[in-house]
């Protein structure tokens, strides 16, 4: 054992940043260690935190829901299924009016009717093209009984799209039907 550090190497050599106690270790040593530890701590940081997390964090004022919650039950059998668009074939009145008509649910699930109509009204007037607006607010008519206006709606429908048209006069039609009897 060494009682002494060898007469080349001063005092002043073992406590530089380089020197752990009697072994010194190359400062590019002790550089690669460090970036090796500050990559790991960032993967194991940058890990825990996945998507799902991260959309539960969303401030409320999005009106986003987490993706793990449960669909809002609906007095319907089956929501349809909207159409979707890639994003990069979208025109801004397009988003828009998506966003016009995700306010209106957002509004409906909050039974807020009148709010939720004039979302959708202002979801088709942005974009005529919208059916999924027209079919949710044809869908809020025959929910709230507002067969007249379910009709005209249908009307509306049936020349942007028959599947979404036939949807929405089965609903009018059960709802005929549940009134009738």
């Amino acid at each position: 054992m060494l009682k002494h550090p060898p007469e080349h190497i001063a005092w002043t050599d073992l406590v530089r940043p380089d020197c752990l106690g009697l072994f010194c270790v190359p400062r590019m040593v002790l550089r690669t260690l460090q970036t090796l530890l500050l990559v790991v701590v960032f993967l194991a940081c940058g890990l825990a935190v996945t998507p799902v997390t991260l959309a539960q964090r969303l401030p409320k004022a999005t009106g986003r829901e987490p993706e793990n919650k449960p669909a809002p039950s609906s007095p319907r059998v089956g929501r349809h299924k909207r159409q979707t668009t890639p994003a990069n074939s979208k025109n801004p009145a397009s988003v828009e009016s998506d966003n016009f008509l995700d306010l209106g649910d957002s509004f409906r699930e909050q039974k807020k009717w009148k709010a939720a109509e004039a979302a959708y009204k202002e979801a088709v007037k942005v974009w005529p093209g919208n059916v999924d607006a027209r079919l949710e607010l044809g869908l809020l008519y025959v929910d709230r009984t507002r067969m007249d206006e379910a009709q005209q709606t249908y009307s509306e429908l049936r020349s942007l799209n028959a599947s979404y048209a036939s949807t929405l006069l089965a609903e009018i039609n059960r709802r005929k039907a549940t009134l009738a009897h």
